[in-house]
């Protein structure tokens, strides 16, 4: 109960944060515009800035096919501009309903989180796009290690994704069926 405790409140810190962004008239213009330099650095930049200002890892605007146009890690080597992550679910659930969230290791990075998205409607041009950001849980599991205790954290087919202990991590505590 205190583990589901940490992991809701973690994340719920941060479940705002694709929904207000996304209002920002620096996002809009980027949508809009993806073709202007301007915009894209203004949309990056700001991005940037309310990643280092919340904590959360990453914050990132995809097109509605999933082409990522703007990010908070825009200026590093392994920055999500202009990678498509229409694929993903985060995204598709997004896309079609609105919403959506996943724990995932990241395409990119190859380092594990939890994904929250929110549509992107702009009602002047019709456009809409897919604001996302990115949840470091790592710091939870370790905690969870320093105590002591013995915690793992399942998905809906029983496999292990946050753990105090790294080697119970992404294994299934029953055998998988086939389509899983």
């Amino acid at each position: 109960l205190v583990s589901h405790r940490a992991i809701q409140t973690e994340i719920d810190r941060f479940r705002y944060l694709p929904q207000v962004a996304g209002e920002d008239a620096r996002i809009r213009a980027a949508l809009s515009r993806p073709e202007a330099p301007q915009a894209i650095e203004a949309a990056n930049r700001y991005l940037e800035r309310i990643t280092a200002q919340t904590g959360a890892e990453q914050l990132y605007l995809m097109d509605d096919s999933g082409l990522t146009l703007a990010a908070s890690n825009w200026s590093e080597p392994d920055s999500y501009v202009g990678h498509n992550y229409g694929f993903r679910p985060y995204f598709t659930e997004a896309r079609d309903t609105g919403s959506g969230a996943v724990y995932a290791i990241g395409v990119t990075t190859g380092e594990p989180g939890y994904f929250i998205s929110t549509r992107v409607d702009d009602p002047a041009t019709g456009l809409s796009g897919v604001m996302v950001v990115k949840i470091d849980l790592r710091p939870i599991e370790k905690a969870w290690a320093e105590t002591g205790q013995y915690i793992a954290v399942t998905d809906r087919d029983d496999v292990v994704f946050l753990s105090s202990q790294p080697d119970w991590r992404y294994r299934p505590l029953t055998p998988l069926p086939e389509d899983a």
